[in-house]
């Protein structure tokens, strides 16, 4: 993927930037500063993206403060706009190492793993190792040395062929520490005096100044401490030209802890209090809490009993706090197990299973949805706007400000239309956002947005937008996916309300209709009566968002015929009225009454073809939609399933240019779930539709079987797209993995296909290599299907 162009003078600053963040880290952050503040005015997200990623490694400079986070939170969001998978996985390094410092070791995790997936997906091998040095700095502060030490070495053996002397120098170094603490201190020595080399070739200031005093700290478990104590004056003198403080901080420890040995106890307190001031101006908690347990050690050994215990006591709390799971999180599933407050995912599945959604109308689900937004993510205000698409602009429905209306502008529009969520941080910089900010929630005093799309059938419905004022919010991956999930319950409820309408406008035609004829009514009355039995037996499969589609294709083939006969009908009355006109004016003639006959008996054959037409589509329809609601095992044609399932596919099929090729053998013939076996069909083409094909690209569909023995069939499915990456084939088949996330993909549809295949057929399901480009997958069945495997899969319950 293309990198975003950076306008030239920001380049120039950018370039400054760069030169300093190694020599002289204080100065570097100021340069950030007001890079910033030029990128915000020019609208340059790109220099804005790569600021950020020079200011991840000089912020320890001020303490990595609440506020420099959220600017690194700001830059993520961006870079995951613009698909900027590199610049994603470098960012989320950055706020690894930042959150780590704080010790705050679950989201240092959450976001390094992070990195390591959208590494891969980058291809960047840099990043990958950055983030595998990350999480092995986790496991050393959680005394997990021989883990760390593991991760170090995967690191160190990938890097040393990519020739990065930085690199090279961070996993040296983080392997020396690791390697120090198992006592193992020959080798420390070793992979500090390489990491000392290549900081003195690259002139990196803070790596010497670390090497030093990690060095010295092995010399002082040698006992030699004069060389301990040289070691530490130059690494100081170092250290406090670059201002590098978490350094400094640790250099103090170490002295303090020879002049304990030299039983000089008061100078060595005096070392402690100068580490605790570096340590707490640099947020590192976690050598804070060292440093705290050492001066309780000192002054306990020189009779300072008060400080010794107010010191320890101090530490303690501070290791309480030091925890890899997050302590909100323990909280929040403590609540939901005593039932005082449900977790986010009892929230949706509660509101997926409840009935008050069958059949309710927009304004009480727009309610719905914005309440239970509110209870997922705490501090939060929720509205749904409805979109208007005569004049393009969006109408609250809730919360109801008299009928406000907004004019979103082109790109968000876009945006939504692809099914983007919109992920904004910071709504007044966001490229979505910026311009619409001082107009629409500057008042509000609106920081952090999510803006989520309701579709159907590729047309925009309403938004979902979630606002937070207090501050920068950071929204976690959690927070943006229940959001999603909850679009999705709101998509589900919004295919019923579809129906509803349809069913109505059904009823209206079907009262037109017998106005016209009475034999004519009849035979509407029956189909329509046959029309709500197939329509009652979809409503489990409008579960997984299939109605939508089924039945906005019958009703175009359905209109034409129904068309047809209406105007027959009517032209018929005419020519009887005619007629009878002709009668009492009493000029009949034969010639006339001949034309009449002529004329009404093509009217009744043109009603006749029409009726037939009409009631063949129905019962096409009322077979498939029998098998899928049933959930039966009977004996069925395996030819004849599969081509009335594409059928009621072919109105989106014709549309995207998309052929479908049915090569299966006429005498197959299986003992099975046919509602079951559509349902797989029907997903993999609308797979095959949102993932393989472009728009307006053509392509086709290939569906062959064949018997491989007298118990068992291989059907194959095959399509010319896009194909699947390798790197995500092994995932495809997980719940709620999508490479569309937020692009109207849901990340249910193989799941729901592999978990039919393999529970109710009792089958398998492969995905193998195609020849040249596409998908290839192979279900293999049992043409007699498992008797107890009957019940319907509904994903909501996995």
């Amino acid at each position: 993927m293309s990198h975003l162009p950076i306008s030239a003078p920001l380049q120039i600053e950018l370039d400054k930037i760069i030169k300093l963040t190694n020599s002289d880290r204080y100065e570097a952050f100021n340069y950030c500063e007001a890079g910033f503040a030029a990128a915000r005015a020019a609208h340059d997200d790109a220099a804005f993206i790569a600021i950020a990623i020079q200011y991840g490694l000089v912020i320890d400079q001020h303490g990595y403060p609440q506020e420099s986070i959220d600017i690194l939170y700001e830059a993520l969001q961006l870079a995951q706009s613009y698909h900027q998978f590199s610049d994603e996985a470098r960012l989320l390094n950055v706020i690894g190492r930042a959150v780590y410092t704080r010790a705050e070791y679950r989201r240092a995790m959450q976001a390094w793993a992070h990195c390591l997936e959208v590494a891969n997906l980058a291809g960047d091998n840099i990043s990958w190792i950055w983030a595998k040095v990350g999480i092995a700095q986790i496991y050393d502060a959680l005394d997990d040395n021989d883990t760390a030490v593991i991760l170090l070495k995967q690191a160190e053996e990938r890097a040393r062929p990519l020739g990065d002397p930085i690199l090279l120098l961070n996993i040296m170094l983080n392997l020396g520490v690791d390697l120090f603490h198992l006592r193992r201190f020959q080798q420390a020595l070793d992979s500090y005096q390489e990491s000392l080399q290549l900081a003195r070739t690259l002139n990196h200031l803070d790596d010497i100044g670390e090497t030093l005093f990690r060095i010295a700290e092995v010399e002082l478990e040698l006992d030699h401490l004069d060389t301990a104590l040289d070691l530490l004056k130059e690494a100081q003198e170092i250290c406090s030209q670059s201002h590098h403080m978490w350094a400094l901080a640790n250099i103090h420890g170490v002295r303090a802890k020879i002049l304990q040995l030299r039983q000089q106890h008061d100078q060595a307190l005096e070392e402690v209090q100068q580490g605790l001031d570096y340590a707490c101006a640099s947020s590192s908690t976690h050598i804070q809490m060292r440093l705290l347990y050492l001066q309780a050690k000192i002054a306990e050994s020189s009779q300072k009993i008060s400080l010794a215990y107010s010191s320890f006591q101090l530490a303690t709390e501070i290791k309480g706090k030091i925890n890899p799971t997050d302590y909100r999180q323990q909280l929040a599933e403590l609540e939901d197990l005593a039932g005082l407050r449900p977790s986010p995912g009892r929230v949706l599945l509660d509101l997926a299973n409840s009935r008050d959604l069958d059949h309710c109308n927009l304004p009480f689900l727009a309610q719905t949805l914005c309440e239970h937004a509110a209870k997922i993510i705490r501090q939060v205000q929720a509205s749904y706007w409805e979109y208007q698409p005569g004049d393009g602009t969006f109408c609250q429905l809730f919360p109801d400000k008299q009928a406000e209306k907004i004019t979103l502008n082109d790109r968000l529009i876009l945006s939504l239309r692809r099914g983007e969520t919109t992920v904004a941080h910071n709504a007044q910089h966001h490229q979505h956002t910026w311009d619409l900010y001082e107009k629409l929630w500057l008042f509000k005093k609106t920081i952090s947005l999510l803006i989520i799309p309701l579709r159907l059938n590729e047309s925009i419905y309403g938004i979902l937008m979630i606002e937070y004022s207090e501050r920068s919010k950071n929204w976690s991956s959690d927070e943006i996916q229940y959001m999603n999930q909850l679009a999705m319950i709101g998509t589900r409820v919004l295919l019923n309300i579809e129906r509803d309408v349809f069913q109505a406008d059904v009823a209206r035609l079907n009262a037109q209709l017998q106005e016209s004829n009475v034999e004519l009514e009849a035979r509407v009355l029956q189909r329509t009566l046959e029309l709500q039995k197939a329509m009652e037996h979809l409503i489990e499969a409008e579960k997984l968002a299939s109605l939508g589609n089924l039945v906005a294709g019958f009703a175009h083939e359905l209109n034409t015929p129904l068309g047809n006969t209406l105007t027959a009908s009517s032209t018929l009355l005419d020519k009887n009225k005619e007629l009878m006109e002709s009668i009492n004016a009493g000029v009949m003639k034969k010639s006339i009454l001949l034309q009449y006959l002529n004329e009404s008996t093509m009217i009744a054959e043109l009603v006749e073809r029409n009726a037939r037409r009409a009631s063949n589509l129905i019962s096409n329809l009322k077979q498939v939609a029998v098998d899928t609601a049933s959930g039966k095992r009977r004996l069925f044609n395996l030819n004849t399933v599969v081509e009335e399932t594409i059928a009621t596919l072919s109105m989106n099929l014709r549309r995207r240019h998309i052929r479908v090729t049915n090569l299966i053998d006429s005498k197959i013939e299986l003992n099975s779930y046919p509602g079951s076996l559509e349902q797989i069909i029907s997903n993999l083409i609308n797979n095959s539709l949102v993932h393989g094909f472009g728009e307006n690209e053509e392509g086709e569909i290939v569906i062959e079987a064949y018997k491989i023995n007298e118990n068992k069939i291989e059907l194959h499915y095959k399509d010319s797209g896009a194909g699947i990456p390798d790197t995500i084939k092994k995932r495809v088949f997980e719940p709620f993995f999508t490479t569309r996330f937020g692009q109207g993909g849901s990340g249910l549809g193989l799941y729901l296909v592999y978990s039919l295949v393999t529970g109710t057929l009792g089958g398998m399901l492969e995905l193998r290599d195609p020849p040249l480009h596409g998908v290839w997958f192979v279900l293999t069945l049992p043409i007699e299907a498992p008797a107890e495997h009957h019940e319907k899969v509904d994903i909501f319950r996995h």
